[in-house]
């Protein structure tokens, strides 16, 4: 019963409102944006990792920044969402580094990223959604 009870939370509070998927789509578009603007713009000056990785920094600053005011409107302190914001993102590298390691060995690596981004994006939404800007407290 609590397994059907879940599913059906799951699917209230997320599917029936397309609107905000895209938006999640939107705003991660935005901050994938900001993470190669900053690659770019650093390149010259540092090494490919550094300039990722400040390139990232930045991506997922301006994400947190779109998911809590655009995606989801939340009232969440900042001390509360942006450590299971992180804790989310960190997950969502987990997730995608395992399947790319189950379906590279099968599929293209093209293939193997889409499947993985896909799943990613999907758990990413829930999970911010239903836990890092849910209302509620715990």
């Amino acid at each position: 019963m609590l397994q059907s009870q879940t599913i059906m939370v799951c699917y209230d509070k997320v599917l029936t409102r397309p609107e905000s998927l895209i938006r999640y789509g939107l705003a991660g578009a935005t901050g994938t944006s900001a993470h190669f603007a900053v690659l770019f713009a650093t390149i010259s000056i540092a090494t490919p990792i550094i300039a990722s990785t400040l390139g990232a920094i930045v991506g997922c600053i301006v994400n947190y920044y779109l998911a809590r005011q655009f995606v989801f409107a939340s009232t969440v302190p900042g001390n509360r969402a942006l450590p299971r914001f992180v804790g989310v993102a960190a997950f969502g590298v987990a997730v995608n580094a395992a399947i790319i390691q189950t379906f590279v060995n099968f599929l293209p690596v093209g293939i193997s990223q889409i499947i993985a981004s896909a799943t990613v994006f999907i758990v990413g939404f829930i999970l911010n959604k239903l836990w890092t800007f849910n209302e509620r407290k715990d």
